[in-house]
């Protein structure tokens, strides 16, 4: 049983606390009508140590599984699950996993944006060659145990649900995950567990806000996009 609650780092960024910060220095900051994108990007996942000794002829090298769980209030009907794995993975290496990890524009079709997404990330390592990770996914969420959590999860994301609540289920759903791989050792390299709150309201940061953590392991980092109507117009314009 993998224990996520080791080497793990969990944390509630406010976008609502943030601008109350700086509202002295800065009054340009949009309603909710006027944000017009929301893009949260996975900008790194590094290996600082994959606690492989590297003895003789063998040069140390890990096979590590990478797992991503996304979840906003928009989407309440269902889990946003990707599960990597990468071979042959030494220390010091980045990990080729820059993506999009939430993405939402506005569109007559989705004209309000989400007040919560909740990231969880977690680098496994595992203790033989890889398995097909696309069958487990659809293992996964094909077990009935996991289709229970997604309703609780939507549930709890129109009530407005406590992190640690919130969180507690997502821990589950990836153990879930974690007991199909088999053969992972039971401590990840590093798992994060972010949420983002607030960004709906009328206390937004415009543009980039960058979220790194590194443990003695590895490195995950979070990169949260804001854009409002008037850059996205001049945007669309230039396409």
């Amino acid at each position: 049983m993998i224990d996520f609650q080791q080497n793990l780092y969990m944390e509630e960024y406010n976008f609502k606390e943030t601008q109350e910060l700086r509202s002295a220095v800065r009054g340009d900051i949009p309603t909710s009508e006027q944000i017009s994108g929301i893009e949260v990007r996975l900008s790194k996942a590094g290996i600082i140590d994959n606690k492989t000794r590297k003895f003789g002829p063998f040069p140390g090298l890990a096979t590590i599984y990478f797992m991503n769980i996304v979840l906003s209030d928009l989407s309440t009907s269902e889990i946003d699950l990707n599960l990597n794995g990468f071979e042959k993975v030494d220390d010091k290496q980045t990990l080729a996993v820059d993506r999009t990890l939430f993405y939402w524009k506005k569109t007559d079709d989705t004209p309000k944006p989400p007040s919560q997404i909740h990231i969880m990330s977690s680098l496994l390592k595992s203790k033989k060659g890889l398995r097909d990770t696309a069958a487990v996914v659809a293992s996964a969420k094909d077990d009935n145990n996991f289709k229970d959590l997604t309703s609780q999860l939507g549930s709890l994301l129109k009530t407005a649900s406590s992190f640690t609540t919130i969180s507690g289920i997502v821990f589950q759903v990836a153990g879930i995950v974690g007991n199909l791989l088999k053969d992972v050792e039971d401590k990840p390299l590093l798992t994060r567990f972010q949420s983002f709150t607030d960004l709906g309201g009328n206390f937004n940061q415009l543009g980039r806000t960058d979220n790194p953590f590194t443990n003695r392991y590895a490195e995950l980092d979070y990169s949260i996009y804001i854009r409002d109507v008037q850059r996205q117009k001049e945007a669309d314009a230039n396409q």
